[in-house]
């Protein structure tokens, strides 16, 4: 069953907050969007312990777009009791098979890796049998409200649909998610792709009841 996964990529507290609330109780997983500006130029709000403290009624993965998780991953294992899951950017500079085994054998936390849409799925070849869900971007990362595909970084829309064909051939039992670019129009299609998982950010949190938009979203899938 494919189910919508509400995506919080904000510049404040009080804008995490609000989109939380809107949406914890209407879900069973949230994912929070990090940047820092060390691998891509844009920077989010995600302080860890502040997060603890709401003390969100929904489990939560992070997307760390940044080059350096660890440290990240680290804080919110310990202040923030819904924490699930750690998706690293594959595109980093740093060892991904000693990044994705510190998470999950030293951390103790799922880990998952997220796939530009110019990355191809080799680049990944040494961790892909280690890690519980494979995150493939619809868009380039750092920001929300961009159009599915991805032209100007060799990533156009069939070349993502072909990665996540490719992706259910290479590894049958892989969850796949999908981030970026998610459409009423497009989600059917996703389902049809076999995407176990749909990242929504814009798509829900520019509507005027976050909620009942994510209600009829869940219905569609």
């Amino acid at each position: 069953m494919t189910a919508i996964v509400p995506a919080l990529l904000v510049q404040t507290q009080e804008a995490f907050e609000k989109n939380l609330r809107a949406v914890e109780r209407a879900c069973a997983l949230i994912q929070v969007d990090i940047l820092d500006g060390t691998l891509f130029k844009q920077v989010s709000w995600f302080d860890a312990e502040a997060i603890g403290a709401m003390r969100p009624a929904t489990k939560m993965e992070l997307h760390l777009m940044v080059e350096n998780p660890i440290p990240i991953v680290d804080a919110f294992q310990r202040h923030v009791s819904a924490l699930e899951r750690a998706i690293v950017s594959a595109e980093m500079h740093r060892p991904l098979g000693a990044v994705v085994g510190h998470i999950r054998d030293i951390l103790g936390v799922k880990v998952g890796v997220a796939v530009n849409p110019e990355t191809p799925l080799h680049e990944i070849e040494e961790v892909i049998h280690e890690i519980d869900q494979l995150t493939i971007m619809g868009v380039h990362p750092g920001a929300q409200g961009q159009t599915f595909g991805d032209d100007l970084h060799l990533g156009d829309d069939e070349a993502i649909f072909e990665k996540i064909k490719q992706a259910r051939k290479h590894r049958a039992d892989l969850m796949i998610e999908l981030d970026g670019g998610a459409t009423d129009a497009l989600i059917p299609k996703l389902v049809a792709a076999g995407v176990h998982r749909i990242c929504a950010g814009s798509l829900l949190f520019r509507s005027p009841d976050p909620r009942a938009k994510l209600e009829a979203l869940n219905q569609l899938v």
